[in-house]
């Protein structure tokens, strides 16, 4: 490796042979370097290889700022989502939850309590993301000894909510939050019911509602299908349907879209199961 920057003596821009850009930490590693030169590779404690050179430049700012180990407590707990939620996760959020999580801690010690207005729905629309939360609270005290209590586990839920939304937008994830609210709301008053928010059911709905309303937000649609299936789900459910076309004028009035047959096929079909097989 060769140095591209240094950003102090303990932090550098690098590139590799095959020209990949690198953050390198190290003690001292930048110690009489100039841009060019080669880097002694032993006194590289931590490498890390982002998706752009922009996001490397980010990354190296932020470790001239914040202490390594913050970043890899960050990783242990990314690395532990992948595998919980079964997505990609991307560099953009190594950099946002890592200088999250290094200013909770800071706060923390402080005395300083942030409350979370989010935690109710990251709780009940996020139950997954709110898991590695949970999770995340337990690796930042082994690491750390800092014990975080529920409001900071439904912060990282979020952070990991909106790595799953184009553009790493939180607005976007408050908008999507208020259509699945709103949407539950429209079901719970159609049927005069209470979810059992621990069914089966009840996740699939929420989870296909959180795609539909990142499509919603996005102007997507579902493609047509076959008009059959819409006929014959209007007369097999008949109350679910009506509660539907109630959706259906919410989601025209709000936004001006036509959602699509199909699209209220596959609502029509969530919407009977919650309400007759572990709904109530």
């Amino acid at each position: 490796m060769k140095l591209k920057k240094a950003l102090n003596n303990n932090v550098i821009l690098a590139k590799t042979e095959d020209h990949r850009e690198v953050v390198v930490f190290g003690t001292g590693i930048a110690f009489k370097l100039k841009p060019g030169d080669p880097i002694d590779e032993s006194k590289a404690s931590k490498v890390f290889t982002l998706q752009t050179s922009d996001l490397s430049l980010q990354m190296a700012n932020l470790l001239k700022e914040i202490p390594v180990e913050y970043v890899e407590i960050t990783q242990e707990i990314l690395d532990y989502a992948r595998k919980k939620l079964n997505v990609s996760i991307s560099d953009y959020t190594l950099l946002t939850l890592t200088d999250h999580i290094y200013y909770a801690i800071s706060r923390y010690k402080k005395g300083e309590k942030i409350v979370n207005v989010l935690l109710w729905e990251a709780k009940k629309f996020y139950k997954s993301e709110f898991e590695v939360g949970l999770k995340a609270l337990e690796i930042i005290k082994e690491k750390t000894g800092v014990a975080f209590n529920e409001d900071e586990a439904g912060f990282i839920a979020m952070h990991l909510v909106n790595t799953q939304v184009e553009g790493n937008e939180i607005d976007k994830t408050l908008k999507m939050t208020k259509i699945v609210q709103d949407i539950l709301g429209i079901i719970k008053y159609y049927f005069k019911m209470e979810f059992d928010e621990d069914s089966w059911n009840y996740g699939r709905l929420v989870t296909h509602l959180k795609f539909f309303a990142q499509r919603i937000l996005s102007k997507d649609r579902i493609e047509e299908q076959d008009d059959d299936l819409f006929i014959q789900v209007q007369h097999k459910y008949p109350e679910a349907f009506e509660c539907v076309k109630r959706i259906e004028t919410y989601v025209k009035n709000g936004f001006g879209m036509q959602i699509t047959h199909a699209e209220m096929v596959y609502l029509v079909l969530h919407i009977s199961r919650v309400t007759s097989r572990g709904g109530k």
